[in-house]
């Protein structure tokens, strides 16, 4: 079970990644997803990205090192800082204030 929910949390938050960049067009347009703007792209991607790697990868890989090894150790750090670096990400969308959207079809 283990394994499933790692890999479906590591696709389902790097192919939410990709969406986000690709309808976007590298970050340069609000893209909406489902049915909702997304504003700042390229950090929310930066978000899942990080976090799809740090819990589904870190799970993935969690039985490769014995316990207390030197490489489970870096293992541990490694996803240790990307999911700090997920939560920080996370919060910086959730705190930033997006500026209004202009509608030219409403003049």
């Amino acid at each position: 079970m283990d394994l499933v929910l790692a890999v479906v949390v590591a696709a389902a938050n790097l192919a939410l990644a990709a969406v986000l960049l690709a309808r976007s067009r590298g970050g340069t347009a609000v893209p909406r997803i489902f049915g909702r703007p997304q504003p700042f792209p390229r950090l929310r991607a930066a978000m899942h990205a990080c976090l799809g790697l740090g819990m589904g990868v870190g799970w993935l890989v969690k039985d490769i090192f014995p316990p207390h090894s030197t490489g489970d150790t870096v293992l541990f750090n490694v996803i240790r800082i990307l999911l700090v670096a997920g939560l920080v990400t996370a919060l910086l969308v959730a705190f930033q204030h997006a500026r209004p959207i202009r509608d030219e079809a409403a003049r």
